[in-house]
């Protein structure tokens, strides 16, 4: 009895001893890469840009974002070109511009800041 006993309470430290419950680097392989960032939406005047010339790369293993912009205009509610330090959740991705909700539908990515309300929704495509 005592040996079942020790077993049982071996599996229930090994169950309680792993990582699944951090929360700040899920493992996204969607949003791992580089993103073209195409068009920005909100109560601002709309952005539309083309493939190539706001380039954002996301390294989920590594917490960082790489921002490449190709444009001479500074842009607003866009971050200037620069690598940042992320924290992602399971569906929110926050950086020192904000925190957006992240989601994925026909083969982009979308941030979104409370769009209901006029906040920036933010589209991506991959090249």
């Amino acid at each position: 009895m005592k040996k079942l006993f020790l077993a049982f309470l071996a599996i229930g430290l090994l169950y309680a001893c792993n990582n699944d419950d951090d929360g700040n680097n899920p493992d996204n392989p969607l949003l791992n890469g580089e993103w073209n960032l195409v068009t920005v939406s909100c109560l601002c005047e709309p952005i539309n840009l083309q493939v190539g010339e706001h380039v954002w790369t996301f390294d989920v293993a590594e917490n960082k974002l790489n921002v490449q912009n190709n444009v001479s205009e500074n842009l607003h509610t866009i971050p200037n070109t620069g690598e940042y330090t992320i924290t992602l959740t399971e569906n929110t991705i926050t950086f020192p511009e904000g925190s957006y909700d992240y989601y994925f539908e026909n083969d982009k990515l979308y941030l979104a800041d409370n769009p209901e309300v006029d906040g920036p929704l933010i589209e991506f495509v991959r090249e």
